[in-house]
């Protein structure tokens, strides 16, 4: 028996892309055949899932596609207050497939057939052969192997009456065998089948919370995200290392990097910015994949590595950061221009990214905020009250239409400034990003120093946008409009 690995993932792969496996068999033309596909957590015995697979028709393989399964295993991870590095667990998953199989259990016999001779059951047929059977076990022959005739009187459902060493004796008469020499199998009656798990093993595998277009996956290649060379990515599709990206000092970012584990020597991200000075804050997170805040108002504490002041200055225009291990650049550059086009109120959406790090666009355009109330109502009956002349009547204010379970609904159309056109394209990520955050920042005594407010849960109410390229367009603009993820109870 051999099982041998036709196609395979990726080490490490976006789980909302299809994750294949391909495998094949030497036993696949065995009845009955399956592969077994067991999977579990990486390096336990905590399974989290089995597949039964059927050959494909024409080649045999088995194929599974893990893609559903492993979507439910990763999330995103996220600290507003984080100003520093953690570990991403739950943005990616480690697993590992073990793949089997199983087949009825057969038994080829190839021994001419013989009278059985010891009372009660001689005469009934006798077939030589190493078997598992005992007796009463109820057994399904066919003969004819090989496309060769076979006898009518032995095929179709048996009892064994004697199980010998290396022979068993069945209920059928031997003087019904017109040929004795024709092969058979027997296999049991109810379909009882060998399994053998663990044939192969496939470990160590990883996937992350990120989804790659579909023009984009056949060209991935997990090696550019392993942070090994000096112009590896992070898991991120913010496209900053085209240096056309702007965000204003209000806008928080976090970047999610693959770290392999536990860093051997300090791992860093290096912040350089345009007046020359180089920071950097220690990678402390021991996890695969770590996620690192690098945006203008959460960047964190940084250490002065040369140069003076601080990483953001009045004068500032813009600054990179990249990942180094051992002082070496492991990453390639990417650039955050300041946009200093504030207002005394900004209003901004945190989104998380189709590669499973935290993005975010600023609105400095106008923002309109309305609100919708919804409401049940029922009628129930006026009571009122029995008057002095023992009539039935009611007092004007009684109230017989009720409205109950009151509750406010805000909505908001947020319009952002003039932006690029690297900018305009990420923001067709915010539209579709299944987990959006609202914040309110304001500029009051100090216009370089936002005082912001909480993240507020919303949701995106826009589904349709333009994707806009500035030979079509040279003044790109963006509205969207949100909803607010939780309603407001009146207190009826």
């Amino acid at each position: 028996m051999a099982i041998f690995a036709i196609a395979t993932p990726q080490i490490l792969v976006p789980a909302y892309n299809q994750i294949k496996y391909i495998y094949n068999s030497t036993n696949v033309n065995l009845l009955g055949f399956k592969y077994i596909f067991d999977i579990y957590e990486s390096g336990t015995t905590i399974q989290i899932a089995e597949y039964r697979v059927l050959p494909t028709y024409g080649t045999g393989y088995g194929e599974v596609d893990l893609s559903k399964l492993l979507q439910a295993q990763v999330s995103y991870d996220l600290n507003l207050t984080n100003t520093s590095v953690y570990n991403a667990t739950n943005s990616h998953y480690e697993y590992d497939v073990h793949v089997g199989e199983e087949y009825l259990t057969t038994v080829l016999y190839t021994a001419t057939l013989v009278a059985y001779t010891i009372p009660p059951f001689n005469g009934r047929v006798q077939i030589n052969v190493v078997h598992p059977f005992v007796v009463g076990d109820q057994i399904n022959i066919i003969q004819g192997v090989g496309g060769i005739a076979a006898n009518p009187g032995m095929e179709g459902l048996f009892t064994v009456l004697v199980a010998g060493v290396g022979f068993i004796v069945v209920n059928s008469l031997f003087s019904l065998v017109t040929a004795p020499t024709i092969d058979g199998s027997i296999t049991y009656a109810d379909g009882r089948k060998t399994i053998t798990r663990n044939v192969t093993l496939d470990l160590d595998n990883f996937v992350f919370n990120g989804a790659k277009p579909w023009v984009e996956m056949p060209a991935y290649n997990f090696q550019e995200y392993m942070l090994n060379s000096f112009n590896d990515l992070f898991l991120t599709s913010y496209p900053g290392a085209n240096k056309n990206m702007f965000m204003t000092l209000s806008q928080d970012m976090w970047v999610n990097a693959v770290a392999n584990g536990s860093p051997t020597a300090p791992d860093t991200m290096e912040f350089t910015n345009s007046n020359g000075s180089v920071f950097e804050k220690v990678v402390t997170a021991v996890d695969h994949v770590s996620g690192i805040s690098v945006g203008p108002n959460n960047f964190g504490t940084l250490t002065l590595i040369s140069g003076s002041g601080n990483l953001i200055e009045p004068n500032t225009t813009f600054y990179e950061f990249r990942y180094l291990r051992n002082g070496i650049p492991r990453s390639t550059s990417y650039m955050i221009n300041i946009d200093r086009r504030v207002r005394t109120l900004e209003h901004s959406i945190l989104f998380l990214d189709r590669m499973g790090s935290w993005g975010s666009f600023a609105f400095t355009g106008r923002a309109y905020e309305r609100g919708t109330v919804t409401r049940e109502e029922f009628n129930r009956d006026v009571e009122g009250y029995i008057d002095g002349t023992n009539h039935w009547t009611y007092e004007t204010y009684d109230r017989g239409q009720m409205a109950t379970y009151i509750s406010t609904t805000n909505t908001i159309d947020l319009n952002t400034d003039y932006m690029t056109e690297d900018m305009a394209l990420y923001f067709t990520e915010l539209i579709s990003s299944p987990y959006t955050l609202y914040k309110v920042s304001t500029y009051e005594n100090d216009c370089e120093i936002p005082d912001s407010t909480e993240y507020i849960s919303c949701n995106i109410i826009t589904s349709s946008f333009d994707k806009f390229k500035q030979r079509n367009k040279n003044l790109i603009k963006q509205s969207i409009q949100i909803k607010l993820a939780n309603n407001d109870i009146v207190n009826a």
